[in-house]
């Protein structure tokens, strides 16, 4: 509105030129490396809880969770890069084995290798034919000898128990499924014999992937089912089978509802290991309906969005709606267009469940005799579909599927055909219109019976499980994959990235993709990487300094031992693990344009002990060649003293608080000009943004960061031929504060008499 001014008086204005909604959000470091769970995209996590709520408790399986631990506990926000399996692997002939007496026959174990580099260990696996009563047989085997088992649940030497779970176990052999329950139903007898069956090689070649569950369907139209829509884990990998179950329940069918022709129904996310008399419900979606229209259709209720990154870091998103859930989201469909609401009728409602899918597969009739899954009747209090309370076998289907995984003996759930709700009819009852299913499919693209090697274990071809012996090593491909997600600066804002777990000496040519990625296509991160194994020498740890030339990174040593959590034990990590943590507090206690080294802000919290207790003439030799040293003393604790970039020219960049304190100026001063892209070229917007910049260098002088500093950008640098290139440009001169690294005292002894006066 124009003023009008007639009369004489006092007349104020307000000009806002502070311009404050352009400025930064909290930027936090990314950390790459494997998880036991957890999404398999870059996520941002804010707390301690919800790190733990989606990528597990920390314990010392990986480097990467005990960083994450130790950084939220002084920062507010990590981005989290799960390296998950590229290729996966193949299971060479697992064994079935089948206990059969008179019409009774049913597969009541399933054996895989524990080494499937080699040749199976079915070839070196044999039953003996003196087949004993009650299910017992011999198995005789080149690592184990011989001895007897048996498939009576009931008895000490039974298959679990002999074979035990473990894919990383010292036998040949590890027991995949032992179908304990079903074992206990059959009538051993002494007429009994135990079928020895090979099947073909298990194609589990598949990248890491997230868990669904099996269709969810509608009662039946006209002789059909449809299938209605399916649920998807947000997280993925193996742990994600077995992270929640979905329940359907309070199903009010189609036009049942005032007002809405479409199905009505409540979507409850449990924990997998509740159950039915002691429920554990995390999340609800109540009334969500299968209509487009409405604001409570499921798919903007909880959302379908799914993002993938291809192999060159290409963030590609599908789906409709943002992802409410912590924990799922319905397939989109676009990648499912079966799914798509014209394909259904107005009429369908959620009634049950296609069949599960069998996580073996084979052409041998013999898979039609592992048990199938079983289902509840749904009650008032108990949920109809899949039993996960009382039969223990149907755990065998949450888990990981081999490619074209059949579906066996498996048939579907509808609440039609339990016996509750005869087809045609609605039951009176709404408490009784519910049922359960669970995930499977979930995939850590890689054999579970490779070892974890960490510590003096690790080697060029294993870290953490992981083949980073070349670049193109399956464990490359899979780190490059998140490496070059995070090269994309628009959809990831970071300030900092760690790799636990990659060492320079042994994956070089994967380091310095990534000092690569912050320097010169970021150029607005800094990288802590580790140089040496966990045994390395100072001279192996200035070796791998001087062969990077960068200000973006720097490196530490040596290794350090804290405690694990759980198990109380001294355990041996990297520096890269809890450097983060240390410049977090920094920033937290101080800034970023301040050393995070010393007595003051440099302590590595939780590190009891250092690897190598270093001395002064150490400490030289390693600083000399830019390693920062971290030093344990006596009664101070372990702190890094030592604050260089790896960069081989001496100039104000060789320190690591001058580095980020240009990052963090560049970061936020491009972040808050953005908003100026498209205004027009006059002083006006010059100035607006002048009054951005200089008040905030301003307030980074009053805090120690810069000596001085000037600003331009007037008809100096934007002259007309710039301004009609449609250029804006502006000039910043700073002079960064330095660090007193070095300091010197003199002790002047004077002869006696000598006079102190001025």
């Amino acid at each position: 509105m124009a003023e009008k001014i007639v009369s004489p008086g006092v007349f104020t204005r307000e000009n806002d030129l502070s311009f404050l909604q352009q400025g930064i959000a909290d930027i936090g470091t990314a950390f790459v490396g494997p998880f036991k769970e957890g999404p398999l995209v870059p996520t941002i996590v804010n707390t301690q809880s919800d790190f733990v709520e989606w990528y597990g408790t920390v314990d010392d399986t990986y480097y990467t969770p005990i960083a994450v631990a130790a950084y939220l506990r002084e920062a507010g926000a990590a981005t989290i890069c799960r390296v998950g399996g590229i290729g996966g692997y193949t299971e060479r002939a697992p064994v079935v084995l089948t206990y059969a007496s008179g019409t009774i026959s049913s597969s009541l174990a399933v054996l895989f290798n524990t080494d499937t580099e080699t040749a199976s260990f079915s070839s070196g696996l044999t039953l003996s034919s003196n087949i004993e009563n009650l299910g017992r047989f011999v198995i005789s085997s080149s690592a184990l000898g011989i001895f007897s088992s048996s498939l009576d649940p009931t008895s000490a030497d039974n298959v679990g128990s002999v074979f035990g779970a473990d894919p990383r176990g010292n036998k040949e052999a590890y027991g995949y499924a032992w179908f304990s329950y079903n074992a206990a139903s059959l009538s051993m007898n002494a007429s009994a014999s135990v079928l020895s069956t090979i099947l073909e090689n298990q194609d589990f070649a598949l990248d890491a992937c997230e868990a669904q569950t099996p269709y969810i369907q509608s009662q039946t139209i006209s002789g059909q089912k449809y299938n209605l829509f399916r649920f998807e884990t947000i997280a993925g990998g193996n742990a994600a089978n077995t992270k929640v179950k979905i329940g359907i329940t309070n199903i009010k069918p189609a036009g049942t509802v005032a007002g809405n022709n479409y199905s009505v129904f409540t979507v409850v996310v449990r924990r997998y290991d509740d159950n039915n008399k002691k429920k554990a419900a995390i999340e609800s979606y109540s009334n969500v309906t299968l209509d487009p229209n409405s604001p409570n259709y499921i798919y903007r209720v909880i959302g379908d969005r799914h993002i993938t990154i291809d192999e060159n870091g290409k963030v590609s998103e599908t789906g409709d709606w943002a992802n409410k859930s912590k924990y799922i989201r319905l397939v989109n469909f676009e990648r499912d267009p079966s799914l798509a609401p014209e394909n259904l009728p107005v009429v369908c409602s959620p009634w049950g469940n296609a069949p599960y899918k069998l996580p073996v597969s084979s052409s041998n009739v013999i898979i039609t005799k592992i048990p199938a899954v079983t289902y509840n009747a749904a009650s008032a209090t108990t949920y109809g579909g899949i039993d996960l309370d009382t039969n223990t076998d149907n755990a065998f289907y949450n888990r990981a599927l081999p490619y074209l995984a059949p579906t066996g003996s498996n048939v579907g759930y509808s609440l039609e055909t339990d016996g509750l709700l005869p087809v045609g009819i609605v039951a009176t009852d709404l408490a009784k219109r519910n049922f359960l299913v669970a995930f499977q499919g979930g995939f850590d693209g890689m054999s579970p019976t490779i070892p974890i090697n960490k510590g003096a274990a690790i080697t060029e071809g294993n870290t953490q499980g992981f083949d980073c012996s070349t670049l193109t090593a399956s464990g490359s491909v899979a780190y490059l994959k998140q490496i070059n997600a995070l090269s994309n600066a628009d959809e990831y804002d970071i300030q900092m990235v760690v790799t636990p777990g990659l060492v320079r000496k042994l994956h070089d040519k994967l380091v310095d993709e990534v000092v690569n990625m912050v320097q010169e296509v970021r150029g607005d991160a800094f990288y802590i990487f580790d140089g040496t194994e966990v045994n390395g020498t100072i001279a192996e740890a200035r070796d791998q300094a001087s062969k990077v030339d960068s200000n973006y990174a720097a490196m530490y040593y040596p290794w350090v031992k804290t405690t694990d959590v759980n198990t109380g034990k001294l355990i041996s990590i990297p520096p890269s693990v809890l450097m983060p943590a240390v410049y977090a507090a920094n920033d937290r206690v101080a800034a970023e344009w301040f050393a995070p080294a010393g007595l003051n802000r440099g302590g590595l919290t939780g590190a009891v002990a250092v690897l190598n207790k270093l001395t002064q003439a150490d400490r030289d030799n390693l600083y000399e060649d830019k390693v920062n040293p971290i030093c344990q003393f006596p009664g101070q604790g372990i702190v890094a003293f030592g604050q260089k970039t790896l960069q081989d020219k001496p100039s104000a960049l060789d320190r690591i608080n001058v580095r980020r304190l240009l990052l963090t100026v560049r970061k936020y001063i491009a972040s808050t000009s953005r908003y100026l892209v498209f205004e027009q070229n006059t002083s006006t917007t010059r100035n607006r943004f002048l009054n951005i910049v200089n008040p905030y260098l301003e307030g980074i002088q009053q805090r120690q960061g810069l000596y001085a500093f000037k600003v331009i950008m007037d008809e100096s640098n934007n002259t007309p031929d710039t301004i009609d290139r449609n250029f804006l440009r502006g000039a910043i001169y700073l002079q960064p504060t330095k660090t007193a690294e070095f300091i010197q005292i003199d002790f002047n002894i004077l002869p006696t008499g000598a006079s102190f006066g001025g």
